[in-house]
C-alpha cells in the first residue's frame, strides 16, 4: 500500500503529536532518574552528617569522661600533697616513723635542693600537660638484715610519703660483720643499701 502526499498530510500532525508526546516522556524519565539520584546523593549526605555528629558526640563524651577522671586523679594527688609546695617537715617525720617501726640501726639520708624533673623521670619534660614537675633528690644509706628490709622500707615510703617516689638507683653490698648481731647474736651477716630516690612534686600555679 502506498501513501500519496494527501494521506502524510493527515497523518503528520498525529505523527508530530506522537513525537512531542515520546520527548515529554522521555523527559519526564530524565528528570524522574535525576531527582531519583540527587535524592540518593541527600540521602547519602544526611548519613554521613548523622554518623559524623554521632562519633562528634561519642569523641565529647569520651572527653568529658577522660577530663572528669583526671580531675579525681589529680584531686587524689593534692589530698595526698603531690601538689603544691614540698612538705620536707613531713618527709623527715615520716622517714624517722619508719625507721623507728623497722628498727632500723643505719638510717642515714641527704635531700638535695628541689628542682625540674629531667627526662629520665617525665620523659615529656617538667611542663608536661601544663604541669610543673618538680624533683628533689635523695640518697640514702641503710644498713639491714636482708633485702626483704629494704623492699619494706621503700613500699612504706611510697605509700606514706605527700610526693611521688622513683627509685633511680640502688647498690647493695653484703657486710661479713653485722652491727645488730649484739641484739641478734644468731645473725651473721648484714647488708648495706645505698639508693637513690626522686621525690616528685607538681608545683602549684596558674597552670594548676
Amino acid at each position: 500500500m502506498k501513501l500519496s502526499q494527501r494521506d502524510f498530510k493527515k497523518i503528520q500532525w498525529a505523527a508530530l503529536l506522537l513525537i512531542g508526546c515520546l520527548l515529554v516522556a522521555g523527559l519526564t524519565v530524565w528528570l524522574a532518574v535525576k531527582q531519583q539520584k540527587t535524592a540518593r546523593q541527600e540521602n547519602l549526605r544526611h548519613t554521613a552528617a548523622e554518623r559524623e555528629i554521632a562519633a562528634n558526640l561519642i569523641r565529647a563524651r569520651n572527653e568529658e569522661q577522660e577530663l572528669r577522671d583526671k580531675i579525681i586523679r589529680f584531686e587524689a594527688l593534692k589530698q595526698r600533697g603531690i601538689v603544691g609546695a614540698e612538705q620536707r617537715l613531713d618527709w623527715v617525720e615520716i622517714i624517722n616513723q619508719i625507721k623507728k617501726e623497722h628498727r632500723i640501726v643505719k638510717f642515714d639520708y641527704e635531700i638535695s635542693p628541689q628542682r625540674k624533673a629531667d627526662a629520665a623521670l617525665i620523659p615529656d619534660g617538667a611542663d608536661a600537660g601544663g604541669l610543673s614537675f618538680m624533683a628533689s633528690q635523695m640518697k640514702l644509706t641503710l644498713t639491714l638484715l636482708h633485702e626483704g628490709e629494704l623492699l619494706n622500707v621503700l613500699d612504706d615510703l611510697r605509700n606514706q610519703a605527700p610526693a611521688w617516689i622513683s627509685l633511680r638507683a640502688c647498690q647493695i653490698t653484703r657486710q661479713k660483720t653485722s652491727p645488730v648481731a649484739a641484739v641478734q647474736p644468731a645473725t651473721n651477716a648484714a647488708i648495706q643499701a645505698e639508693c637513690t630516690l626522686e621525690w616528685l612534686t607538681i608545683k602549684q600555679g596558674s597552670n594548676t
